[in-house]
């Protein structure tokens, strides 16, 4: 369209598997908030969930049908910045839960920051990576790197210092790979790329390793019970063992067809966080493998088909956002399997779209509204 014209345009189609992949993930984890509801709390989870599931749609289709990115993407720094304002409102009047303060009481919803974060460094970067392309390929030393893209080496720091002082460690893992993807995605040279890895490895092992008494519990348990080594004999158990054994005990016994929902015992207590970090595991007891895989090929599924429309797209700028939105999304799906299963050691997180809580469904409803605004074809009116 030329500068100046007084024309406007309409949203003629978008990718209808984007979508489909979307809306069955919702559909299913609201079928599994009920079944969970209704052994522990009266059905209100699954209320609650409904609620967060309509306001989240709606998010998603006003991102869709009214926003133009390319417009709007100068307002991307001072997202970080409220981001950066609402992280520290959380360390002021934030609530402690378990010992980590995440959230603010918001009375309806518990805003976790953390997960605005996320998205908030998706937008940033893409807008700087596009405008900064050419720099970025062309920057060979490692020492370079922080002094040419300086607000994206401070205002990620800012961020994720934030983020690991509210104890969110899983989000700092989470942002971090998907951040390094997306420079991976721009362009940048292999051997920084290798660096950056190397401290992001580096960083992770020295906070889980010189931390709260916690993380370094999760990683002996892990050590004990992770899936590499399942047919090593495990002398001492503990009481703080107990929900990494559930959760494998709870899978095994799903086979490839599951218990059925009668007979699970995960969502009976046994297992403590069945609505929130765990709730892949209630899939695979009483579904089995089968229904375990249906819900992870979803995932992948609409991984794929976004950044299908993200690599189409002409846009250099759209590319890398769509990129790093379809990265937040499937990491965070790789890393909550990865606990349920003992892949990796446990860490607090969520299952996008099927577990508990309306943050996370709001800003992962908000990166799928944007991504189906990426893959819209427009039509002048």
């Amino acid at each position: 369209m030329k500068k100046g014209s007084r024309f406007r345009t309409y949203i003629k189609s978008y990718d209808k598997g984007i979508l489909l992949c979307y809306l069955a993930l919702c559909v299913i984890g609201l079928i599994v908030m009920l079944n969970i509801s209704s052994v522990q709390s009266s059905l209100q989870y699954f209320y609650k969930q409904l609620f967060f599931f309509v306001a989240s749609f709606i998010v998603a289709l006003v991102v869709l049908y009214l926003f133009n990115f390319e417009k709007i993407r100068r307002a991307n720094i001072y997202l970080v910045y409220l981001t950066i304002a609402l992280l520290v409102l959380v360390l002021i009047k934030g609530v402690t839960k378990k010992g980590a303060t995440r959230a603010i009481d918001l009375k309806l919803i518990s805003l976790q920051p953390s997960f605005i974060a996320r998205v908030a460094l998706v937008f940033l970067f893409a807008h700087i990576l596009d405008y900064k392309n050419e720099l970025l390929r062309a920057t060979k030393n490692i020492f370079h790197f922080p002094k040419n893209f300086l607000e994206l080496t401070v205002l990620s720091g800012v961020v994720f210092y934030l983020i690991y002082a509210e104890k969110h460690l899983s989000s700092i893992i989470i942002a971090g790979i998907t951040l390094l993807g997306m420079l991976w995605y721009a362009g940048i040279r292999k051997r920084i790329m290798l660096i950056l890895l190397i401290v992001g490895v580096a960083g992770a092992f020295f906070m889980s390793n010189h931390s709260e008494a916690y993380r370094k519990q999760r990683i002996e348990t892990y050590k004990k019970y992770n899936l590499f080594f399942k047919d090593r004999e495990v002398q001492e158990t503990d009481q703080k063992d107990y929900q990494v054994k559930e959760s494998l005990t709870a899978l095994t016994s799903g086979g490839l067809f599951g218990t059925g929902i009668a007979r699970g015992r995960g969502k009976h207590y046994y297992l403590p966080e069945a609505r929130t970090d765990y709730v892949f595991t209630i899939i695979g007891e009483e579904f089995g493998y089968f229904g375990a895989m249906i819900v992870f090929l979803l995932h992948s599924l609409l991984f794929f088909f976004a950044i299908r429309v993200s690599n189409r797209n002409e846009n250099q700028y759209l590319r890398f956002l769509g990129v790093g939105l379809a990265l937040n999304i499937y990491i965070n799906v790789l890393v909550n399997t990865g606990v349920a299963m003992s892949i990796i050691p446990s860490t607090g997180n969520t299952l996008p779209f099927i577990s508990y809580g309306g943050s996370a469904l709001m800003m992962d409803s908000v990166a799928v509204g944007a991504l189906l605004n990426i893959s819209a074809q427009r039509r002048e009116l």
